[in-house]
C-alpha cells in the first residue's frame, strides 16, 4: 500500500533505531562502567541484593578498622602493666633484701626511698592514654582479683578507706568486690540464698569433707604448713615465759597489761600474748585483710587487756568504745574469760585447756577477737556493720573447727533460717552470725574470683548494633594495687616485720597485675581472630556481591558491537524507508 501521511515502513524502523539506540546506550555504559547492574531499572532484586552487600562490605570494613585500632589501644595497655609487672618483680626482690636482717635500718630506709620511687612509676604507668582516654587509670573498669585471698582483701580494703555510713559502705563494698556482679548486700543474699538452695556448700566453695579449715589465707604467717583449725599461729618454744611490764609496744599497738595477782595462768597468758600470740594474730590479720595498726588512718593504737570470771559462754571479748557522731573507734580493750581458762595446759603452745575435750585453743579465740578489734581500729562505723560481717570476718582469718562445721551443715540446710540470720543480723545468736557471716563472705570471695572487671570498654566489631567486645581494664595504680592507702600510707620496708608484711603486698599486687596482662593479651589474640574473620567475611561478600552486579567483558564488549551494528543498520533502513513516500510523485508525473 502506497501512503503518503502515515509511513508505517519508516515509523518501524524509527521504532527499531530508538531500541537499539537504547540497547547501545545501555551496553555503553556497561563496558564504560564494568557494570552490568547500574541502576534498579537493571534488574531490581539483583540491585535491592546487591545495594545490601554493598552495606555489608562497607561495615566489614569500618568494624575489621576498628579492630585494628582496638588491637593498638590493647598494645598501648599491654606496654604500661607489663613495665609495671616489671617493677613489681623488682619491688619484691628489694622487699625479700629488707626482710634479711644483714640490712640495718639505715639501709632498709635507702631501700624504702627507691621503693617510693618504684610506686611513684606504677602510677605514672597507670595514667597512660591512648587517644586521649586513659586505660589503666580505673576509668575503663575498677577492680580485679586474684583469687578468693585477694577478693577478701579488697572488701577489707574498701571498708578500710570508705568514709561512708556503715550500710552505704557495705554495699559499695560488695559491688567493687564483686566487680559489679552485686550491687549492694541485698543483691548479695538474693543470690547466695538462691545459689545454696541449689547447689549447697559447693556454691560457696566450702568442702567439709576435706582438712580444709577454710582459713582464707591456707597458710599460717611463716608461710610453711597449712593451718588447722588447732594451730592457728605459729609459735616458737614456749610462750608462756618471762613476764612484761606495764605495756608493750606490738606492731604499733600499746598493750596495757593488767596486774595478774600473782595467778599464774593469768601470768601465762600474758606472756604468751606478750611474747607470740598478739605479734602472731596481728601478721595473720595483716597477711589475712591488710589491716594494722600502723596505717595512718587507724584511729587507736592502745589496747587494755583485762580479766573476768563469767560462765556466759563467752570466751574473750573486745570492747570499743567510739564517737557517736564520728562513727569513729577512740578505745579498746580485750577481756579474756578465765571461767574458761583457768586450767590452761602450760605444754601446749597454743592455749589449750588440760583435760578438755572442747578444743578450747585460746590462740584461736585471740585471733578471732583480735580481728575485730583491727577492723574496729580501721573501718569507720565498725560498730555499724552487720554482726555476720564482723564474725565471717574473724571466722575466715582462723578457720571453722568441727562444731562450726556442724553448725554451718545447719544453715545450709534452713535456708530461711540462714537468710533470717543474714537480714535480722543484730538479734541472730552468735554461732548462726558466725556460721552465716562465714559461709556468705566465702560465698562473695568465690564469686568475686571468677567475675571479670566492669566492661567499660566495648569494640565494635560487626556490622549490627552492639556486635561488640565488651572488657574492662582495672585500676592499676598502687592504691587498687594495695601498694598505697587512701590516706597516704604506703607499702614498708623500715623494719624487718615490715619487710616481711611488705613482701605478701607486693605478691598479691604481682597477681592482681599478671591476671590483668593476662587478659589484655587474651583480648589481642581474640581481636586477631575477629579481624582475620572480618577480613574473611569481606573477601566472601565483595565475591558474591561481584557476581549479582559485575559485567562480564567480553560478553559486554561482544553486545556492545552488535548493538553498535544493529543500530547502524537500522539507521541505513530508516533512510531507505523514508524514500518510500517519494514513490508517490512518481504517479505525478
Amino acid at each position: 500500500m502506497m501512503v503518503v501521511k502515515n509511513n508505517m515502513t519508516a515509523v518501524s524502523s524509527l521504532n527499531t533505531l530508538n531500541k537499539n539506540t537504547n540497547e547501545l546506550a545501555k551496553q555503553l555504559q556497561q563496558v564504560s562502567t564494568g557494570m552490568k547492574i547500574n541502576s534498579a531499572a537493571d534488574d531490581a532484586s539483583a540491585y535491592a541484593i546487591s545495594e545490601r552487600m554493598r552495606v555489608n562490605i562497607r561495615g566489614l570494613a569500618a568494624a575489621y578498622s576498628n579492630t585494628q585500632n582496638a588491637n593498638s589501644m590493647m598494645k598501648v595497655a599491654e606496654g604500661a602493666i607489663s613495665s609495671t609487672v616489671d617493677i613489681l618483680k623488682a619491688f619484691k626482690e628489694k622487699a625479700l633484701d629488707a626482710a634479711n636482717d644483714t640490712n640495718t635500718d639505715v639501709d632498709r630506709a635507702i631501700i624504702q626511698n627507691q621503693l617510693t620511687q618504684y610506686m611513684s612509676q606504677i602510677d605514672d604507668n597507670a595514667n597512660i592514654t591512648f587517644n586521649g582516654q586513659y586505660l589503666i587509670n580505673g576509668t575503663m573498669g575498677r577492680n580485679i582479683v586474684a583469687d578468693q585471698h585477694d577478693a577478701i582483701v579488697s572488701f577489707m580494703s574498701y571498708l578500710d578507706d570508705s568514709q561512708l555510713p556503715a550500710q552505704a559502705a557495705l554495699d559499695a563494698a560488695i559491688n567493687y568486690t564483686s566487680c559489679g556482679m552485686f550491687k549492694d548486700e541485698k543483691a548479695l543474699i538474693d543470690s547466695f540464698i538462691a545459689d545454696v538452695e541449689e547447689h549447697g556448700l559447693a556454691a560457696c566453695g566450702i568442702d567439709l569433707s576435706n582438712d580444709d579449715t577454710g582459713a582464707i589465707t591456707g597458710k599460717d604467717t611463716g608461710g610453711e604448713v597449712i593451718k588447722t583449725a588447732e594451730s592457728i599461729v605459729p609459735e616458737k618454744g614456749n610462750p608462756y615465759a618471762g613476764s612484761p611490764k606495764d605495756s608493750t609496744i606490738i606492731r604499733g599497738l600499746t598493750v596495757n597489761w593488767p596486774d595478774t595477782e600473782n595467778d599464774e595462768m593469768k601470768s601465762a597468758i600474758i606472756s604468751a600474748l606478750d611474747n607470740e600470740w598478739l605479734q602472731n594474730c596481728m601478721d595473720l590479720i595483716d597477711e589475712s585483710y591488710a589491716l594494722n595498726f600502723e596505717e595512718n588512718g587507724t584511729s587507736v593504737r592502745s589496747m587494755d587487756v583485762k580479766f573476768t570470771d563469767a560462765d556466759d559462754g563467752t570466751l574473750a571479748f573486745v570492747t570499743s568504745s567510739f564517737n557517736t557522731s564520728t562513727g569513729i573507734t577512740n578505745g579498746l580493750s580485750l577481756t579474756v574469760n578465765m571461767h574458761y581458762y583457768n586450767n590452761l595446759d602450760l605444754s601446749d603452745p597454743n592455749g589449750a585447756v588440760a583435760g578438755s575435750s572442747n578444743e578450747l585453743y585460746l590462740d584461736r579465740t585471740i585471733a578471732h577477737e583480735m580481728t575485730h578489734a583491727l577492723m574496729s581500729a580501721n573501718i569507720k562505723n565498725f560498730s555499724s556493720l552487720p554482726k555476720y560481717i564482723k564474725e565471717g570476718a574473724a571466722e575466715l582469718v582462723h578457720g571453722i573447727d568441727d562444731y562450726r562445721k556442724s553448725k554451718i551443715e545447719a544453715m545450709a540446710a534452713d535456708t530461711e533460717k540462714l537468710r533470717n540470720t543474714l537480714e535480722n543480723s543484730s538479734t541472730a545468736e552468735g554461732d548462726d552470725a558466725y556460721a552465716a557471716g562465714y559461709m556468705i563472705l566465702r560465698y562473695l570471695t568465690n564469686k568475686a574470683n571468677s567475675a571479670d572487671p566492669e566492661k567499660n570498654l566495648s569494640f565494635q566489631i560487626g556490622t549490627k548494633a552492639n556486635q561488640a567486645i565488651r572488657m574492662g581494664l582495672a585500676d592499676m595504680r598502687c592504691e587498687s594495687l594495695g601498694l598505697k592507702k587512701s590516706d597516704g600510707t604506703t607499702v614498708s620496708v623500715v623494719t624487718q616485720s615490715k619487710a616481711n608484711s611488705a613482701i605478701t603486698v607486693v605478691d598479691r599486687a604481682l597477681n592482681r597485675a599478671i591476671k590483668q596482662q593476662i587478659t589484655v593479651g587474651a583480648m589481642q589474640v581474640r581481636l586477631n581472630f575477629a579481624a582475620a574473620n572480618l577480613s574473611t567475611a569481606h573477601e566472601n561478600v565483595t565475591a558474591s556481591e561481584s557476581v549479582i552486579r559485575d559485567a562480564d567483558m567480553a560478553k559486554a564488549f561482544t553486545s556492545y558491537t552488535r548493538a553498535n551494528v544493529l543500530l547502524q543498520t537500522s539507521q541505513s533502513m530508516l533512510a531507505q524507508a523514508n524514500q518510500n513516500s517519494n514513490n508517490v510523485l512518481g504517479l505525478l508525473q
